[in-house]
């Protein structure tokens, strides 16, 4: 009992920094509650459950619910096995009991390990991030950003925006990210997103480096919170197409939020998931303009769950000719390249391209 204490309260403190990028394998956001006869078994039987019921979070964003079922039981062993580091928020502790927080960053390489011992399809490739502009609207008007109390001089924080802020959604398989700081004011307000201007819409995608805005007008009410909006995704060229967000009627901001990003998941796992079947053999040629650019395309190939592994041939100042072994069909391999930035096309020149998207 006392050397299971000493490990679960040192992974409190063990948190690693590669762990705290923008992947599937951190969970944000797990509530934790337990009581018990002292303060130390709370923590424990708090922690313990914590980290079971984070690893059934990452098993629900990584695999479709047809599969699960081949998953036994998960046990406070699987768990401790499976995880990197641990961060705990919002700590509250009494004589007998503790709750909070939890932020789990899981260990890639033992994930896939045990998923693949199991032999439960997951998928970890992401898709194209999202930037959201999440709108409120109130009796005087739309609200996107923070704002000041102009007779205190205090920070009022904007409910919707601090949900998306705060949640983690970051590390979802379809990500969704809020605009950090203050920078995006000068593009838009909450009037001109509830509006949808697309040229406001293009001028903030390209500040934030995205392709995909989705403008999410909330209203809260005594019934609970309504949620609707649209999705605006730009070309290369800057032309925008678009589509309605069906409505989302919940209980909480949290509760829509989630709702948005589950069905994003689910619509990518539907298309990403691989069932079976060996790897397939590919000649590719890279083509760039810069070092920088080499080294993002080359970082999205080796990076793309479903290339096994990925060789270079040869490299020159401009071009690369690689070798790549993928699972599952051409399409699928083809959307997860655009999820990370690049495409892959037929080219007449020089056969199969993988060029920045």
């Amino acid at each position: 009992m006392t050397r299971q204490l000493f490990a679960i309260f040192t992974a409190i403190f063990v948190w690693f920094a590669p762990a705290q990028a923008d992947t599937p394998y951190t969970v944000v956001g797990v509530p934790i509650d337990a009581t018990a006869s002292n303060a130390l078994e709370a923590q424990s039987l708090a922690m313990q459950q914590g980290q079971v019921a984070a690893v059934r979070a990452l098993v629900n964003r990584l695999t479709l619910p047809e599969d699960r079922s081949l998953i036994p039981e998960i046990t406070n062993e699987d768990a401790a096995q499976l995880i990197g580091g641990l961060q705990v928020r919002n700590e509250q502790r009494s004589a007998t009991r503790y709750l909070g927080e939890l932020t789990v960053a899981f260990d890639p390489g033992a994930v896939r390990r045990w998923l693949n011992g199991l032999g439960v399809p997951f998928v970890e490739g992401q898709a194209r991030e999202i930037l959201v502009l999440p709108v409120l609207q109130t009796q005087s008007g739309y609200w996107l950003w923070n704002s000041t109390n102009s007779a205190t001089g205090e920070a009022v924080e904007q409910p919707w925006l601090t949900e998306w802020r705060m949640g983690g959604y970051q590390h979802a398989l379809s990500p969704v990210r809020a605009p950090d700081g203050d920078a995006g004011r000068v593009l838009i307000d909450g009037n001109s997103a509830a509006r949808m201007n697309e040229d406001q819409l293009r001028s903030i995608a390209q500040a934030y480096g995205v392709s995909r805005i989705a403008v999410m007008i909330a209203q809260q009410g005594a019934a609970g919170v309504r949620v609707d909006g649209r999705l605006f995704s730009f070309d290369g060229a800057g032309q925008a197409t678009s589509q309605q967000i069906p409505t989302i009627a919940t209980q909480s901001f949290r509760g829509a939020a989630r709702r948005f990003v589950g069905d994003l998941e689910a619509a990518w796992k539907a298309e990403a998931i691989v069932r079976g079947g060996g790897a397939q053999s590919l000649n590719v040629t890279v083509l760039f303009n810069s070092l920088a650019e080499w080294q993002r395309l080359e970082r999205a190939l080796t990076g793309t769950s479903l290339i096994v592994t990925a060789q270079l041939d040869a490299l020159a100042p401009t071009g690369a000719m690689m070798t790549l072994e993928y699972r599952g069909d051409f399409n699928q391999l083809q959307r997860e390249l655009d999820a990370r930035g690049a495409r892959l096309a037929e080219d007449s020149r020089f056969g199969l391209v993988v060029r920045s998207r």
